[in-house]
């Protein structure tokens, strides 16, 4: 990897080690403040795969920064991929409450997907590294698998909290 590519790949991970920081921070907070248990272990199986994600990129960042490689490539093998029925299942599904808490954080966790994927798409596009840029694709997936799961709690919540208000359905 020449200079400049690491350059830009540095900064690409060190945008994407603060995004994870920021998912696992909110995800974190959002675990010890849920009253519901469910939520509760939804909350916090985000925020480690978040903190996973994080500890990936440093890692890497360190071993591109000393060594111009990537110390880790990104394989389901190195990340452990994501495995949704732990996360949101129809039990789990079932079993939280719509509260407006966790409402909030399932939409605020919805739109830290999308950026993610955003950014981590748009950093495999521009990588002149093929190595960086598959990286980035598949923290991309990644990503994707977690807002389909958030997209689709965030649709129940939203009907089960309009139904709490005794709102009929039209």
């Amino acid at each position: 990897m020449d200079q400049a590519t690491r350059k830009t790949v540095l900064e690409a991970i060190k945008t994407a080690i603060i995004t994870e920081l920021r998912g696992y921070e909110i995800y974190q907070a959002a675990a010890e403040r849920a009253k519901d248990a469910a939520a509760r272990m939804m909350f916090q199986q985000l925020a480690e795969d978040e903190k996973h994600h994080k500890t990936f990129l440093e890692r890497n960042f360190k071993s591109i920064l000393e060594d111009g490689e990537w110390a880790v490539p990104a394989t389901p093998a190195n990340l452990s991929p994501l495995d949704d029925s732990k996360i949101v299942n129809e039990k789990v599904m079932s079993q939280i409450k719509g509260g407006s808490f966790e409402t909030a954080v399932v939409a605020a966790g919805v739109e830290l997907e999308r950026s993610a994927i955003e950014f981590y798409k748009n950093a495999a596009k521009e990588c002149e590294d093929e190595e960086s840029a598959k990286v980035f694709e598949f923290l991309a997936n990644w990503e994707s698998d977690h807002l389909r799961s958030l997209t689709a709690l965030e649709a129940q919540l939203s009907e089960q909290y309009f139904a709490d208000q005794g709102f009929a359905r039209f």
